[in-house]
């Protein structure tokens, strides 16, 4: 019964320390986005190149940030990872 509590409380601690170590790395990365900085924990990194500039996607551990260096939109997006990119004939890029 000892081995079954002390495993239990092992993982218990274990997870959190997994949470408290992605919480982390999401507030990271969203301040240096923030900050105008690219974010530090990119899993993928895409940049697309249009007629009027880029935007760059950078996609994290559930998030994505996005950096738009159009001359139609220039602005930074962070957000859960199923934020789609804005395009300059939509309403919301206004």
């Amino acid at each position: 019964m000892d081995t079954k509590k002390t495993a239990l409380t092992v993982l218990k601690v274990l997870i959190l320390l997994i949470l408290f170590s992605w919480i982390v790395i999401v507030f990271v990365d969203y301040l240096r986005v923030r900050d105008d900085k690219d974010p530090m924990f990119c899993l993928s990194k895409v940049e697309n190149k249009y007629d009027d500039g880029t935007t760059t996607i950078c996609t994290g551990l559930g998030y994505k940030m996005i950096r738009y260096d159009r001359e139609c939109l220039s602005a930074s997006e962070f957000g859960p990872f199923i934020i789609k990119e804005r395009t300059c004939d939509s309403k919301d890029s206004k």
